[in-house]
């Protein structure tokens, strides 16, 4: 090839060079702007599906910052469902039922088995729930060969009894004041055949709070957990278990929970172990 053909080709390379890296450059800047539009709407997409989302789903979705229109298009804050509580605690042949102000039994409902327990009591027939009437008879026993006597005052009460009850109190010292001594019907536990009243005499005189000062308030509060009792109203619990104070009330709930409760605290409720209303 002659000198003067390879400056042509050298020239022509050269040029085809330029104007490659020149259509680079133009294109370059010509899809930059596409590209930079693109990538702008691309992340206003992914906000606006990103609030969406967190319209539809809340961060705080509990029922207490939640609102909602009332018929007058006020914005008001729903009441939020009740925690549905675990069988033990909604059977009524359950040995942990749980009966107060806001949990009810059955107009109908009567123990599977009734029994005499065959302890000290006021009168002979006195009935309790089978479930309990063993531990029951082992902890009068244990009373008495410490030196205490205990007399059993009440134990299974029906539905149209504590009906009766009831409405005699309340009709002695209005129903707002019998609510707090007294059950009505369906709410007692009574009801149950687990509820057990004492007192430290035969005439049963003794179901007042100077009870717990006598010498068989003072053993029952020492050691009734042991036997799977608890004093169902104590002193100072009258916000929670909507009762006064009445150190004669025992409930039955079993060795196993009642020690579980007694190691928390002496006088922890049913409401507060099992986190209830």
């Amino acid at each position: 090839m002659s000198e003067e053909n390879r400056q042509t080709d050298e020239n022509s390379q050269i040029e085809e060079t330029v104007n490659t890296a020149g259509r680079r450059s133009l294109d370059f800047s010509d899809l930059s702007p596409i590209k930079i539009v693109r990538g702008v709407l691309i992340f206003l997409c992914v906000l606006l599906i990103v609030g969406v989302w967190f319209r539809i789903n809340p961060a705080d979705s509990s029922p207490s910052s939640a609102t909602e229109p009332d018929a007058d298009g006020e914005q008001v804050t729903p009441t939020p469902e009740p925690t549905a509580l675990p069988v033990e605690l909604t059977d009524p042949n359950s040995v942990t039922v749980l009966v107060n102000k806001t949990h009810s039994l059955p107009a109908d409902f009567v123990p599977a088995s009734l029994v005499t327990p065959y302890v000290l009591s006021i009168s002979d027939v006195i009935q309790v729930n089978a479930l309990a009437a063993d531990q029951l008879k082992a902890m009068v026993n244990a009373a008495n060969e410490s030196g205490v006597t205990l007399y059993l005052t009440a134990g299974y009460i029906s539905y149209e009894t504590q009906d009766d009850y009831f409405e005699d109190r309340a009709g002695m010292v209005g129903e707002a004041e019998a609510n707090k001594v007294i059950a009505k019907a369906g709410f007692s536990e009574h009801q149950t055949g687990l509820a057990f009243d004492f007192s430290d005499n035969a005439s049963g005189t003794a179901t007042t709070v100077a009870f717990a000062e006598t010498d068989a308030g003072k053993w029952l509060i020492a050691h009734a957990h042991e036997y799977g009792f608890i004093m169902r109203y104590p002193e100072g619990k009258e916000s929670i278990t909507g009762y006064s104070y009445q150190p004669w009330h025992f409930r039955y709930l079993g060795a196993d929970v009642t020690k579980a409760m007694h190691e928390i605290s002496p006088d922890l409720t049913m409401e507060e172990y099992y986190k209830v209303n």
